[in-house]
């Protein structure tokens, strides 16, 4: 299967509160995401808010699913280039991704 035929499905904290998520532009994110998506016509990324994930102090965060690949201190205009390179093309933005620490950086999520 080709890497932009994989199923993925893509999470973005939305939590919000000033030092979290939410507070840090990551409704933004979720739509400019969105945005692309259905532009795209990218039927195979399911886009989902989630909760906090405990690692707001590197948000916002975004997480790309089953690759198991965090993403943050996001920008919206560093969306297209994870659209383009990791979900249509299988690899991850490396200068965006994030180690998770803490309970969620164990590898259940890999």
């Amino acid at each position: 299967m080709a890497p932009s035929a994989r199923a993925l499905h893509v999470f973005v904290c939305t939590t919000s509160g000033r030092h979290h998520c939410g507070g840090q532009g990551s409704e933004r994110i979720l739509q400019r995401l969105r945005d692309e998506v259905e532009r795209r016509g990218l039927a195979h990324v399911r886009t989902t808010r989630m909760g906090c994930n405990l690692q707001h102090h590197q948000g916002p965060i975004l997480i790309v699913y089953p690759d198991g690949v965090w993403y943050g201190r996001l920008r919206p205009e560093d969306v297209p280039e994870i659209v383009e390179r990791h979900l249509v093309g299988g690899e991850p933005v490396e200068r965006l991704r994030i180690v998770p620490d803490g309970a969620w950086g164990s590898t259940a999520l890999t």
